[in-house]
């Protein structure tokens, strides 16, 4: 599956995730990880083989997918929708998206947003697609509410970007059968 989209910039590229992709995926939220609040990983955190073996499982699940965007002959953004682990919860996948350092507010998010949802409506297996998204990036809240996710709770102090500094999680929803 490749799609092609026109931003304000160059044509952007969505394809399925590769293994060899893991190096370019984990050294961006790395990058990104070092401004407190964006993710809740640490940069140390972050290693390539465990990219690498989440692209590996979701090439051919059924109720997984996992997407890169791709411009100028190089990876500006990815997004995956992992499914949970139990029987009874596997028509729920978590919703990961990330734009690359330098791509933010570029269109690459709602280029990887729209064609992870359209995977998700074609899935037989996925029902709903949840998130986390820190109370402080109205940005990325934004964008969620534009393709419709709605607020379903917030953990308070969830994530501790300090001693003594917090941020809410704000969990959110889209159901797409």
């Amino acid at each position: 599956m490749r799609y092609r989209f026109r931003m304000h910039d160059p044509e952007l590229t969505i394809r399925s995730a590769q293994v060899e992709d893991a190096p370019a995926l984990a050294q961006a939220e790395r990058a990104i990880a070092e401004t407190p609040g964006l993710l809740v990983s640490q940069p140390h955190e972050l290693v390539h083989e465990r990219f690498a073996q989440k692209i590996a499982a979701l090439a051919h699940a059924d109720n997984g997918r996992y997407l890169v965007a791709e411009a100028e002959g190089r990876i500006v953004g990815h997004g995956l929708l992992d499914p949970l682990a139990l029987a009874a919860v596997r028509h729920v996948v978590h919703l990961t998206l990330v734009a690359h350092p330098g791509w933010q507010g570029r269109g690459v998010g709602g280029a990887l947003l729209g064609s992870l949802i359209a995977w998700a409506k074609s899935a037989p297996a996925v029902e709903k697609i949840e998130l986390h998204v820190r109370s402080s990036n109205a940005r990325a809240q934004a964008l969620y509410r534009k393709f419709g996710f709605t607020e379903m709770g917030r953990w308070r102090r969830r994530v501790k970007v300090a001693p003594g500094q917090y941020l809410d999680d704000v969990a959110m929803e889209l159901f797409v059968s």
